[in-house]
């Protein structure tokens, strides 16, 4: 049987928000309307970025209009019903600046395999998070070499339920590769732990917005419940030590 499982994270007053110049999300109810003869009840969203909530952006977003394209130019078959592989790591220790690296030894350590023009969604279990006060400063990152064992696999996406990839204080200058390999980003997603599939499904539906790399999506995943080994797998510490790898060269 499949289950729908939505990893769409809530957007409402007082949620997490990246820092200035990004706008607050602000919801208030719409004055009554006075040219016509009845209540009605509608919301006025202020301050919506292309970034509020859960997101789906280009490599535009880096690299600019005039080396890459628009979200509108995505055909929507390419983002319903996409096969993905999802990485859970449950271990993460944070560094000094506060903050636990997701590295390629934790990746490969989850023993996944994927299918090229795919997704992977690495879950760090971060989307439980999602109302916590340090649900963006306290954030895991991605190290250079785990982006590089990522960017390795071809995906057509790569997603995750933590809102911020890289360290500003800890640098690992990674998009620039990210995004010139031509892979869509997604983020911050929940609930991913809940998926327990062998084969989910990914669909993902930004707002019909023009002339924008990035836009808050509608995202959900098609859970197949099975009975046999799933192809999630598990990120443990007993793995990451019999993890073996040179982390210059990914399988």
């Amino acid at each position: 049987m499949k289950k729908i499982i939505d990893i769409t994270g809530p957007l409402y007053n007082g949620m997490w928000n990246y820092e200035p110049p990004f706008p607050v999300f602000d919801m208030q109810p719409l004055p009554q309307v006075d040219w016509i003869d009845t209540n009605v009840y509608c919301e006025v969203f202020s301050g919506l970025h292309s970034q509020s909530g859960t997101y789906l952006e280009t490599p535009a977003h880096v690299l600019g209009y005039e080396k890459s394209y628009p979200l509108s130019k995505i055909g929507l078959e390419k983002l319903v019903d996409i096969p993905c592989t999802v990485l859970k790591v449950k271990t993460l220790t944070p560094d000094e600046t506060g903050r636990a690296p997701i590295t390629a030894e934790a990746l490969v350590a989850c023993e996944a395999s994927f299918l090229p023009h795919s997704a992977i969604l690495v879950c760090c279990d971060w989307g439980k998070k999602w109302k916590d006060r340090d649900f963006l400063s306290a954030s895991p990152y991605f190290t250079k070499d785990a982006m590089e064992y990522l960017i390795a696999k071809k995906p057509f996406l790569v997603g995750s339920d933590i809102p911020r990839w890289e360290n500003p204080e800890k640098h690992q200058g990674f998009f620039p590769d990210f995004f010139g390999a031509g892979i869509l980003l997604a983020s911050p997603f929940v609930h991913l732990e809940k998926i327990t599939s062998l084969s989910p499904r990914l669909t993902i539906l930004p707002l019909n917005v023009e002339n924008t790399c990035c836009a808050p999506v509608r995202a959900f995943v098609w859970d197949q419940e099975v009975k046999t080994k799933s192809r999630v797998t598990i990120f443990t510490e007993e793995k990451l030590k019999n993890a073996k790898i040179n982390s210059q060269k990914y399988p």
